[in-house]
């Protein structure tokens, strides 16, 4: 029993440290206002980025909204003749953060068939763009053709600049096989870019510092803290974070719709570097 337990308490460590942190994400929970093409997840200096649909010398200000693939998604026309010139563009800084991780959805307008042909690229502020490896995406007229999962970016030296990310057409071919007018529709959606910290974070297991309850739970629970939190992750046991909060206060109140099991909840408390891991049971 003893080196059962112990083993399993190496697989939560080990979850706990190789867990990506959200650096900015994209996806769309509203279709106006000034906000609305900003990045709406990620750490808090990014969330004033915004999306763009843009040339090899040009921004066009031409987005709108469609329905995505739970909200909105982002969406322009205009891609005619656009083949190495025209892409959706992001912008973030992480400074000490490594192994990044970027997801997204494409599609296209089955009535206005769009683009079909992408690839991802990535760039310093003060660098050209580079291919990242595994990103062509080949799009189609629905939210499951042109995905991308974690795929890893290879970001290196970034210090406090600024990072792109792209994704730039590669053909004039639309998703029926045509070529691509400029009527034709590009959406995307569920943009997410995820690092690892550098900082060496301590990382504190099942602390007093931090209670949850009830727990078991059916998902509705409380997270307390001796001080007030600032950020508060929780995660599932194969790595993937599923919620994140930057919260100010000592009791942090959650009602969760996650699949059964154990998930990590990680909470860095204010003025502290220190990360604190307890775990809940959702049943």
């Amino acid at each position: 029993m003893k080196k059962h337990l112990l083993l399993f308490a190496a697989i939560l460590f080990t979850g706990a440290v190789i867990a990506q942190d959200t650096i900015t994400g994209f996806t769309f929970p509203v279709n106006s206002g000034p906000d609305s093409l900003n990045a709406n997840l990620g750490l808090p200096g990014n969330l004033g980025y915004d999306i763009r649909f843009e040339g090899t010398d040009t921004t066009y200000n031409t987005i709108f909204f469609v329905d995505g693939t739970s909200d909105f998604a982002a969406a322009a026309t205009g891609w005619d003749n656009g083949a190495d010139e025209k892409f959706w563009s992001i912008k973030f800084k992480a400074e000490n953060y490594s192994s990044f991780k970027v997801s997204s959805a494409q599609s296209s307008d089955a009535i206005n068939p769009g683009p079909r042909d992408f690839k991802l690229q990535w760039r310093l502020s003060s660098g050209t763009y580079a291919d990242i490896d595994g990103g062509t995406v080949t799009v189609g007229e629905d939210w499951t053709t042109g995905v991308v999962t974690e795929l890893p970016v290879p970001i290196t030296g970034q210090g406090t600049s600024s990072i792109y990310i792209r994704w730039i057409l590669t053909s004039n071919t639309n998703t029926a096989g045509g070529t691509l007018d400029n009527h034709g529709v590009s959406m995307i959606d569920n943009i997410l870019v995820t690092a690892v910290s550098t900082l060496g974070v301590n990382e504190i297991l099942y602390t007093n510092q931090v209670t949850v309850a009830p727990n078991p739970t059916e998902g509705m629970f409380r997270i307390s803290t001796r001080v007030p939190a600032e950020r508060i992750s929780i995660y599932a046991m194969n790595g993937t974070k599923v919620y994140e909060t930057f919260a100010t206060q000592q009791t942090t109140s959650l009602n969760l719709d996650l699949p059964s099991g154990l998930y990590l909840v990680k909470v860095q408390l204010k003025g502290s570097d220190d990360v604190y891991t307890t775990r809940v049971i959702i049943n």
